[in-house]
């Protein structure tokens, strides 16, 4: 998420690196390049799990069940206390709004971490996205 993409900040105290401005002196960053730039292959942590396609399709089939089974579990608990009317009551406002969060990080996040997790860690969906998905999983 925070790369420098070889290159790093360094401030410099040497005179000729010094401006009086107003009366103030300012001090510019020197920026040293380290390495090559990285491509953004992973949003997060690497996996490095070698899955032949059996175990690939297996795993794909038992979290995308976790998936579909989270959002349909969720979304008819918000259904319930919608429609039936004895279930309006405040104290199940709060299982409501766990609902609709937990319905939020089903359909949101756990598509998208289902696909990195069977490509092997790798992040297919580009950096800026990367970063409003690690916002999301948060």
């Amino acid at each position: 998420m925070f790369t420098t993409h070889g290159a790093e900040l360094v401030w410099s105290s040497s005179e000729t690196e010094v401006a009086f401005l107003n009366g103030t002196t300012e001090f510019f960053p020197t920026i040293i390049t380290t390495a090559e730039p990285k491509s953004n292959e992973s949003c997060g942590e690497q996996q490095t799990l070698d899955l032949d396609l059996t175990k690939i399709v297996i795993i794909g089939v038992m979290l995308s069940t976790i998936t579909a089974v989270t959002v349909m579990g969720n979304t008819l608990v918000v259904i319930a206390v919608c429609v039936v009317k004895k279930l309006r009551q405040p104290s199940n406002y709060l299982l409501v709004s766990l609902a609709i969060a937990d319905l939020s990080v089903a359909v949101a996040v756990m598509p998208f971490v289902i696909v990195t997790d069977l490509t092997g860690g790798v992040w297919l969906f580009g950096e800026v996205f990367c970063n409003i998905f690690i916002g999301m999983d948060v």
